[in-house]
């Protein structure tokens, strides 16, 4: 399957994004862990060619997120958009790749294309974290409800009586968090760019997760480091790494799907 035709801007001037010189791979392929370094350092690449640009897309998300925390459903509402914001930042990616530059505006090109399906995958996630949270909850017993129901407060005795239940529910709410991350990872960019349905975006994106564990779990590892010391200066450090986080939706997706056709033939011979 190619690359599907996207004009991110309307009237003649108008750039089509089609022109692949790489093969697309469906299911996407294991490219090893060193590939996690190559991720970021992409990310940074693409940053560091338009960093004004990349800071001020960021920062517009932030505020946006940050207003929403003031609503009653805020983090649901977050939640189920939340893929429809990261294909903006996709759009903006295949823009800058393929033209060299990107409008700021471009953040919002999921809601004008393929919408419905962005959200879908947002709705994933909320009920795969809904379902985390039921099993940790049956899991953890009632006194994970008590520690729940003090809130701030818990009694210090509660704490420890039930410190295994808790770290058990813990351990759920992860592993869940994990799978949701695993359906929802590539599936943006396998809607936006690609043009699959719902279906096919998760089912490929949770494919390459699987392909990929060891480099993926790396990744976030560095990925995690990097944004915690980067917090560390007043969280000023964030200005960079946050949209270099965002830009790595991106250059994973570019390093997994894509190949340079001779090595995509190369590799069906072997096989």
């Amino acid at each position: 399957m190619d690359t599907h035709d996207m004009n991110f801007n309307s009237g003649e001037n108008g750039v089509s994004l089609s022109k692949e010189k790489d093969t697309f791979i469906p299911d996407g392929r294991a490219v090893g862990a060193g590939a996690a370094t190559e991720w970021i350092g992409n990310a940074w690449e693409m940053f560091k060619a338009k960093p004004v640009k990349w800071i001020l897309i960021a920062f517009i998300y932030f505020i946006i997120i940050l207003v929403l925390q003031f609503i009653p459903v805020g983090n649901m509402v977050s939640a189920l958009f939340g893929p429809v914001f990261i294909a903006g930042f996709i759009a903006a990616s295949e823009k800058q790749r393929t033209t060299g530059d990107f409008d700021i505006e471009l953040l919002f090109h999921g809601f004008k294309n393929k919408l419905g399906s962005l959200m879908a995958v947002g709705g994933l996630v909320i009920g795969i974290y809904i379902l985390g949270g039921i099993a940790a909850v049956m899991l953890g017993g009632t006194s994970l409800i008590q520690i729940i129901l003090t809130g701030q407060d818990p009694d210090p005795m509660l704490l420890v009586g039930g410190l295994s239940t808790l770290m058990l529910a813990i351990l759920v709410i992860l592993l869940f968090s994990i799978v949701a991350a695993a359906f929802s990872w590539f599936a943006p960019a396998l809607i936006i760019i690609n043009d699959l349905k719902f279906g096919e975006a998760v089912s490929m994106s949770l494919s390459a997760v699987r392909k990929n564990l060891f480099g993926g779990f790396l990744f976030f590892l560095l990925m995690g480091i990097l944004m915690s010391i980067s917090a560390i200066p007043l969280g000023l450090g964030l200005i960079v790494t946050f949209p270099l986080y965002m830009a790595t939706y991106y250059t994973s997706y570019r390093s997994i799907f894509y190949a340079p056709e001779s090595q995509e033939t190369k590799s069906r011979l072997i096989s």
